[in-house]
């Protein structure tokens, strides 16, 4: 017999060995276990390790919209353009495309403006509170002016980034839009800030608005050239200006009182030249000047011939230049005189001239009657003078609008009659009154007189 080595167990000869069953060991199945799992992790590392070298080079594809241009960045240093459409550069972090819009854009500068809060934003500037006794750094800005006035601005420029290369090699190797920007913000300041310095605070709140604004955006302009920065600054403009909000209650007080002083020059003159154009007419300026025009004393326009001669006639007398007074008077006279003239004076003089015209022909009739009844006179004067008595006395009472009461006279003491006014003879006298007078007609002394 041959005992078996796995069984232990005798077998007998010429009987073949039987082979015993091995059960598996948990040490092979956690070894398989764990290798399956490495083999899904390489996998899966493999996976993601092909994604990131896709992204990593997608990072080198860019795209450049036609109002853009590309700039290349090797290592943050730009060494070229990129076209305008897809193109592929090195990736990210070794190289990096970076756009610029080069469309005309617009900037608002408001480093000197007040501190505005959501809410602030929507009062108005004499509503709101100010934040303390003065301005407080860090929150808001003002200008300080040649006359050390402080007035707080708002700008708004437009500008074109025409050479974004000069400005990426000379300017900053971040040539992103907001370093486009704080640059412009930076040289506007400076150019604001000297500019400010040479005016008053009144004339840059008013007067020389437009002016400063111009020298702000050439000033600027100048600077950004001398960096050779590839920016072109088209315009600059004061969008708003304020005083501090503590000054500001009495500047626009004495803005009203300066508008309403204004308005009652404005009326005052309008009212003169409607004044003296009713009294003269057009000619008006060579007689008194024009009251719209501010002329100091002895100051008279250029090429305007005659002008303010009453004014110069007054001067030469109060001089006691008697020369020149008569010349002004006579000027004065020619200017009267002339067709020119309209207006009161023109009436005046029409009616005085029409006056004596009526005058001279009434002294050349009582002339001429004179020298009629002076002959008659001279032969008999009494008699003369009894004729025209009776005849001026048949005269009024043959008048119709004259009242006549007969009464006789006589005795020591004298009569005293009193009487109304006959309504019906009244009312007579004043139909005769309303009519058309007769040029021929010459009418009692008064009306309802008593003879």
């Amino acid at each position: 017999m041959v005992e078996d080595r796995d069984n232990h167990e005798p077998r007998k000869a010429g009987e073949a060995p039987q082979i015993a069953s091995v059960a598996p060991r948990p040490e092979d199945e956690a070894s398989r276990g764990l290798a399956d799992a490495l083999q899904l992790s390489f996998r899966l590392l493999t996976v993601i390790m092909v994604i990131f070298v896709v992204m990593f080079l997608w990072t080198g594809v860019k795209t450049v919209a036609p109002y853009e241009v590309g700039i290349k960045l090797l290592f943050g240093k730009p060494v070229g353009l990129a076209e305008e459409g897809l193109t592929i550069f090195w990736p990210f972090p070794v190289g990096e495309i970076l756009t610029i819009n080069t469309q005309e854009q617009s900037l608002t500068v408001d480093d000197f403006w007040l501190f505005d809060t959501p809410e602030e934003k929507t009062k108005d500037l004499l509503s709101r509170r100010p934040m303390g006794a003065g301005i407080k750094p860090g929150f808001e800005g003002a200008l300080l002016t040649g006359d050390r006035g402080l007035l707080h601005v708002r700008m708004t420029c437009t500008y074109v980034v025409r050479e974004p290369m000069k400005f990426a090699v000379n300017v900053a190797s971040d040539v992103r839009d907001a370093k486009v920007r704080e640059t412009i913000r930076s040289v506007l300041c400076d150019a604001a800030i000297r500019q400010a310095a040479r005016r008053t605070v009144d004339a840059l709140q008013r007067t020389e608005r437009d002016r400063f604004a111009s020298e702000v955006r050439n000033l600027a302009q100048e600077q950004l050239t001398q960096l050779d920065a590839g920016i072109a600054l088209k315009t600059v403009l004061l969008t708003e200006t304020t005083w501090p909000l503590r000054a500001l209650p009495a500047y626009t007080a004495a803005q009203r009182a300066v508008s309403e002083a204004e308005q009652s020059r404005n009326r005052a003159r309008g009212e003169a030249q409607k004044i003296l154009n009713d009294a003269a007419g057009t000619i008006y300026p060579q007689l008194v000047g024009d009251p719209s025009q501010s002329q100091r004393d002895g100051e008279l326009p250029e090429d305007s011939g005659p002008y303010d001669l009453i004014n110069q006639y007054d001067r030469a007398r109060s001089a006691g230049d008697e020369a020149a007074a008569a010349a002004l008077l006579t000027q004065i006279e020619q200017v009267l005189l002339s067709n020119r003239v309209g207006g009161q004076a023109a009436r005046i003089i029409a009616e005085a001239r029409s006056d004596r015209t009526a005058i001279e022909q009434r002294v050349l009739s009582r002339a001429k009657r004179f020298r009629e009844l002076l002959p008659e006179y001279q032969a008999s004067g009494q008699f003369l003078l009894d004729r025209l008595w009776a005849q001026t006395r048949d005269r009024i009472l043959d008048s119709p609008t004259v009242e006549k009461v007969l009464m006789t006279t006589g005795g020591k003491h004298p009569t005293v009659l009193r009487i109304n006014r006959d309504a019906r003879v009244a009312s007579e006298i004043e139909r005769e009154l309303a009519k058309p007078a007769d040029s021929n007609e010459q009418r009692a002394p008064g009306r309802g007189s008593k003879p």
